[in-house]
């Protein structure tokens, strides 16, 4: 079982089907997984609060950066985790598209470099939790 967050600004719908069967294809090679845990997997896009003040939450996205994939899965090995950051960089490289200011900069005949900063969290998945993400109701009310 395997968990994915992808924190990241304006990206179609569209867009976020094909992001999610790519990721899923890589996380089953470079994780060797079985085909059928495919249906095991959770994606979750995740748009950041736009932040407003000194004083505001810490902004989910790391300055500098375009888009923060968080992996969490179990027996990650240092193997593995290079694999998957190679493989996903490229491929949202390739299918995310570019920002505004430089689809503009790209039409005053500016060159621009299309790589984007994708910063990448990996976290082990332990097997006594079986949905991380799931926020428990009594520790949100305090």
């Amino acid at each position: 079982m395997s968990y994915l967050r992808l924190y990241s600004r304006d990206v179609a719908i569209d867009q976020k089907r094909l992001i999610a069967q790519r990721l899923i294809e890589i996380a089953l090679s470079t994780f060797h997984l079985r085909t059928e845990e495919r249906y095991r997997m959770t994606i979750q896009f995740i748009a950041p609060p736009q932040m407003s003040g000194v004083d505001g939450p810490q902004a989910a996205i790391p300055r500098g950066a375009d888009f923060l994939l968080e992996v969490m899965a179990h027996h990650l090995t240092e193997a593995t985790k290079r694999a998957f950051a190679k493989e996903a960089t490229a491929m949202l490289n390739q299918v995310v598209p570019m920002k505004a200011r430089s689809r503009i900069a790209r039409l005053l005949g500016i060159r621009v470099d299309p790589v984007r900063q994708i910063a990448l969290q990996f976290a082990e998945l332990s097997s006594a939790i079986s949905d991380p993400f799931v926020v428990d109701p009594e520790r949100r009310a305090a």
